[in-house]
């Protein structure tokens, strides 16, 4: 899947991953994810910035994908600009569930934080638990229908995961091999979660 996104596609991912996983501010701000980007694709980080700078300002920021969380004072150039400093971001709940999806599981979410139906949660906590790719699956496909139809990933609702998984459940064989490869204790715990939710 990977392989098919555009270089934009593939630059944006980066943002988001830089920003969700860098520790400190100085890791987080445009000039910085630039460098680390640049470092990967073996091009001089200005030319990689004005993507950066597009991406963070005409996208990530009016669709709340992440917030400014603070400035950093700058060392050199206009007094002005110095105080006034750069500016150094944060996920919001909207990206830090696409993060999930662009880590593959690698990133533990608690499910209960993005939707306002608890039970739906707390079900979701339990099929990671048990299955973590299995709750991948799932949500890489409700994240990239959403985005395709222009809609909102943040709260997830029973019935958005239920027109997914109607179709998913009916046609990922990858949901089946996933179910099949656990335990019979936990294949019933799988099965009544997605009783539940399909």
């Amino acid at each position: 899947m990977t392989n098919q996104l555009t270089g934009k596609a593939r630059r944006q991912r980066k943002i988001i991953k830089n920003i969700g996983t860098a520790k400190i501010p100085e890791r987080r701000t445009k000039v910085e994810i630039s460098k680390k980007i640049s470092v990967k694709d073996k091009q001089s980080w200005k030319n990689t910035y004005s993507g950066v700078y597009e991406d963070i300002e005409k996208i990530f920021l009016p669709q709340k994908v992440i917030e400014e969380e603070g400035r950093i004072p700058l060392k050199r150039g206009p007094r002005l600009l110095q105080n006034e400093g750069t500016g150094y971001y944060k996920l919001t709940k909207t990206g830090e569930l696409l993060l999930f999806c662009i880590e593959n599981t690698k990133t533990k979410i608690d499910f209960t934080e993005f939707t306002h139906q608890h039970d739906l949660g707390e079900k979701l906590n339990l099929l990671y638990q048990i299955s973590p790719s299995l709750c991948f699956l799932l949500l890489e496909k409700y994240v990239s229908i959403r985005c395709i139809k222009g809609e909102n990933i943040v709260p997830i609702t029973l019935e958005s995961i239920k027109k997914i998984t109607e179709f998913t459940l009916n046609c990922d064989m990858h949901f089946i091999k996933s179910i099949l490869s656990c335990s019979k204790d936990d294949q019933k715990k799988i099965l009544l979660i997605l009783s539940y939710i399909a």
